[in-house]
């Protein structure tokens, strides 16, 4: 596995991509506060690969943790701006019955159905050709998804683009990243 700087990639027509959560979060949802480097950069490696006509992969853990990342920080978000509790309870018995989350749906759905749909190429991560043997391995810097994705990508031979300091002890693919910590591990 290697950690390549955002800056220095170039993609290339053969090339896969896995695309992490944040990664996600970061183009798609525009009520994010990020930093705005962040949102650049990764943008441009988008706007890159898709130019080149590389392979951006998407799998259905992936999407259902985009979708309920984006219901939770524009719950938050709301929360705040409303003054309304940043409880479970409050967002299960209430927000969900709201106009507010009805929208937030249709937002997703159009974002699905209209951006990420048209340029991503939807894959099976044959989740039971997985070994768990060692995903349990370093239990300080554990994620699972972020593991799991190592594991599921590795057999696209695919880069996978992520600002997750987590993604230091995924072995299996080659890591693309603008995330200091990650970048510090270059030797």
């Amino acid at each position: 596995m290697s950690i390549i700087d955002i800056a220095s990639h170039q993609p290339q027509n053969d090339d896969i991509y896995f695309l992490d959560c944040n990664v996600l979060m970061y183009t798609f949802y525009t009520n994010g506060s990020y930093a705005t480097d962040l949102v650049y950069d990764y943008s441009l490696l988008i706007t890159k690969i898709i130019n080149t006509k590389s392979k951006l992969i998407l799998t259905d853990v992936l999407l259902s943790e985009f979708i309920n990342t984006y219901i939770q920080t524009e719950f938050h978000r709301l929360a705040r701006l409303n003054g309304w509790p940043h409880t479970k309870e409050y967002f299960k018995k209430t927000f969900k019955l709201s106009t507010e989350y009805d929208d937030i749906l249709q937002e997703i759905k159009c974002i699905i159905t209209r951006q990420m749909i048209p340029v991503f190429t939807l894959v099976d991560d044959e989740f039971s050709k997985i070994t768990f043997e060692n995903i349990f391995d370093n239990p300080e810097t554990f994620d699972f998804n972020d593991r799991y994705y190592g594991y599921c990508m590795a057999p696209f031979n695919s880069y996978i683009v992520t600002n997750d300091a987590d993604f230091s002890d995924v072995t299996q693919c080659n890591i693309i990243t603008k995330n200091q910590t990650l970048l510090s591990r270059i030797f």
